[in-house]
Formats: C-alpha cells, sequence, structure tokens
C-alpha cells in the first residue's frame, strides 16, 4: 500500500500536486520559481565562496611577508599550494 494512501492529509496534498501539474500555467509557474530559488542559492554559496577565498589570500599573503613556509600556510588557509606561489 502506498504511503499516500495511509495518510489522508498526504492523500490530500497529492492529490492537489496532481491537478496543479495538470494545468500547464500553474507548472510553469511552479517551475520558474523553483529554478529563480536554484538560482538564487547557487549565486548566494558563489559569493560566500569568493569571499573565503579572498579572506584565505589575504590570510597567505601576511604569512608570506613574515616568512611562513608554503606547505605551513597551504595547511592554514586550505589554498592550493599553486595559488600560494601565485601570490610571491
Amino acid at each position: 500500500m502506498r504511503i499516500a494512501e495511509k495518510d489522508p492529509q498526504l492523500k490530500k496534498a497529492v492529490s492537489r500536486l496532481i491537478a496543479l501539474s495538470e494545468d500547464e500555467q500553474t507548472r510553469l509557474l511552479a517551475e520558474s520559481r523553483e529554478k529563480l530559488q536554484r538560482d538564487i542559492v547557487a549565486r548566494e554559496n558563489a559569493a560566500k565562496k569568493e569571499g573565503w577565498e579572498a579572506a584565505q589570500l589575504t590570510v597567505a599573503r601576511r604569512l608570506l611577508s613574515r616568512g611562513a613556509p608554503i606547505d605551513e600556510i597551504v595547511s592554514i588557509t586550505e589554498l592550493s599550494p599553486e595559488a600560494i606561489r601565485t601570490l610571491h
């Protein structure tokens, strides 16, 4: 027996979803909203990553200026050795 058939609220939700899916305009609108939400999350994640990388590069520059070895900087910043070498 399917789970939706056992739970009245879930059964109602599934019925509503099926009804909405059958209306092309409503379905397209829902798909557009989902795509927008995914795009927003992707942009936020990209911005966070950029900010993190910029901060790590700043730390790496400071450590390099103080004579820290590259392997230690890699360990602290989690940047690649190649990224750190480009800062020289």
